[in-house]
């Protein structure tokens, strides 16, 4: 599965992507992730054709839920978008 965060002309070196699961008081990701061992190795982040793109693999139930995704360019928000995974 895989959710466009942002298409941007900025290299994704130089982003910051979170992603944050609404009825959880955690992070789910970070990119770049400076933490050693994520909790979660299924999410990944990629920029392709100028969009930056969370990917999921191995869909469990348990990933249902509401979603925050948000892309910083140094210190300025640069978008956020929420979206609700439905798993069935």
């Amino acid at each position: 599965m895989s959710i466009s965060c942002l298409t941007t002309t900025h290299p994704l070196q130089s982003l910051t992507v979170k992603l944050h699961k609404t009825n959880q008081d955690k992070d789910i990701l970070m990119y770049p992730d400076i933490s050693p061992g994520s909790e979660h190795q299924r999410w990944s982040v990629r920029k392709d054709a100028g969009n930056v793109t969370l990917d999921l693999k191995d869909i469990r139930l348990s990933d249902h839920g509401l979603y925050d995704c948000q892309v910083y360019k140094d210190q300025d928000c640069l978008n956020v978008i929420q979206f609700e995974l439905k798993v069935k």
